[in-house]
């Protein structure tokens, strides 16, 4: 990994932080039963941006480290499965648990881009919600935010 690639990567990273930061009172409403249609609004808005910058540093390894992104239209999911699975580059840079999560993430993403926030419902995005704290945490400790020894 190059060390601009491992700069790219640490601002994405410090992306996420922000991103994991702004979201953190919607994690602590997420045992409420009901939420006002504001803070459902902005919960599908930061759900979104997550995944997206944990998407955008997965690119960027794909791109910079693998030297390719999946060619097909399912690309998102398979940039998942890409990242988890070893190189003769690289080791794994997701572990296949956090792949799951990522994916559940990502299916809201798709949601997200299809639908009108007015239809999103808080109960459905609960599971989501108490989920960001975990993979960020995650996906801070994967290989996404390390660097090779020297």
């Amino acid at each position: 990994m190059s060390t601009d690639l491992a700069t790219k990567i640490d601002l994405g990273l410090e992306e996420l932080a922000t991103v994991r930061e702004q979201i953190s009172p919607l994690i602590a409403e997420s045992s409420s039963p009901e939420v006002g249609a504001m803070e459902t609004a902005a919960a599908s808005a930061m759900l979104h941006s997550f995944y997206t910058e944990i998407e955008k540093i997965l690119k960027l390894i794909a791109r910079e480290w693998d030297g390719h992104m999946p060619p097909s239209d399912r690309w998102h999911r398979e940039l998942l499965n890409q990242m988890a699975a070893p190189t003769n580059t690289r080791p794994p840079v997701v572990s296949s648990d956090l792949v799951g999560v990522l994916k559940e993430f990502l299916a809201f993403r798709h949601l997200f881009r299809g639908a009108s926030v007015a239809l999103m419902r808080w109960d459905k995005l609960v599971p989501l919600v108490a989920k960001v704290d975990q993979t960020y945490l995650q996906a801070r400790q994967a290989r996404l935010s390390r660097r090779p020894a020297p």
